[in-house]
């Protein structure tokens, strides 16, 4: 019997190179993409414009070929998305990984690997550009010592006082989960970091049937290896959704008005337009407000020195762990 034609709504729910899942009901079609959406990749001149243009997430319009394969017509329009530029030598190409997200829940590790703060406040800028609330997770909290943990609380009340939420997890310490379950539960949550943070882990703990698979960090490099190779999308029991990433080494800023850099740092704002000179990158100028701000305490020197790397494009940073 011939199948009927038919155009449907649905959802994006995992994404590898040119092929998707998307849900409609109880339904779940693998589609892939039809020729005038592939030629939306391009400018007019040919140049690449995106990775891929359909990301998890994405309710998108699509037609039935048979009762189990589609292709999808149409991306309806984004409420939020989490993009960064596409890694490696490619120039003003936009990889997003996830689209409407309400919250986007960074995670970083005390120790293996060791705590980055350019990297997180990479996300927390990619966040702020897609209009989704970010937390910060800081994970493996049992690496560390009662001294080293009583430092870093200090140093992320700095996080919490410009507005951000603030969780210290560990999969060994069962009572840790509870904030970040109730931090889960009925959103659409997508969990970003670096490979080896423990995301999959995370998730695991809370929901074991999820059955992500996980790898140690490698103890001499303490780098992760990736363990998640694709975005998928699950549902919690706990009620909500979140998106598993794999994990970003390179975090591109994409979105982001580099001109104006200073206006992703809450903390300067008090400070913009006080400076001598009008022009003022904060970076080596002289009465500059932003920079006495930081000699002063009012700024922290961790924030102030992603702000300089991001400005300057300084490529040769290191993780900053202070534990």
């Amino acid at each position: 019997m011939a199948f009927i034609l038919t155009r449907e709504q649905g959802r994006v729910i995992r994404a590898r190179t040119g092929f998707y899942d998307v849900q409609h009901g109880k339904l779940v079609l693998r589609c892939t993409l039809r020729g005038t959406l592939k030629r939306k990749q391009r400018s007019e001149t040919g140049r690449r414009l995106y990775a891929d243009p359909v990301a998890v997430g994405d309710h998108v319009i699509f037609s039935h070929l048979d009762s189990e394969e589609g292709v999808i017509e149409e991306i309806l329009s984004r409420q939020t998305k989490f993009s960064r530029q596409y890694a490696g030598k490619h120039e003003n190409i936009e990889q997003i990984i996830v689209a409407n997200a309400h919250q986007v829940i960074t995670v970083v590790s005390t120790q293996m690997p060791p705590l980055n703060y350019r990297t997180l406040d990479r996300f927390l800028i990619l966040a702020e550009a897609g209009d989704m609330a970010a937390i910060v997770c800081i994970n493996k909290i049992d690496l560390v010592d009662s001294n080293q943990y009583e430092q870093l609380a200090n140093t992320f009340k700095v996080y919490e006082e410009l507005g951000y939420q603030v969780l210290f997890t560990s999969i060994n310490v069962p009572q840790s989960l509870e904030s970040l379950k109730n931090t889960l539960q009925d959103k659409f949550s997508v969990i970003v970091g670096a490979s080896g943070v423990g995301k999959s882990s995370l998730l695991n703990a809370i929901q074991p049937n999820l059955k992500l698979r996980t790898a140690e960090v490698g103890p001499k490099t303490q780098k992760g290896r990736h363990t998640t190779t694709l975005v998928e999308l699950f549902k919690l029991e706990i009620g909500g959704e979140v998106a598993d990433t794999p994990g970003i080494r390179e975090v591109g800023l994409w979105g982001v008005d580099t001109e104006a850099l200073e206006f992703y740092f809450p903390e300067m704002e008090p400070f913009i337009g006080t400076c001598k000179y009008n022009d003022c990158a904060h970076v080596k100028e002289t009465d500059c407000a932003i920079q006495t701000a930081v000699e002063s305490g009012d700024i922290h020197p961790e924030r102030y020195r992603s702000y300089v790397v991001l400005k300057t494009g300084e490529t040769t940073e290191t993780p900053t762990s202070q534990v």
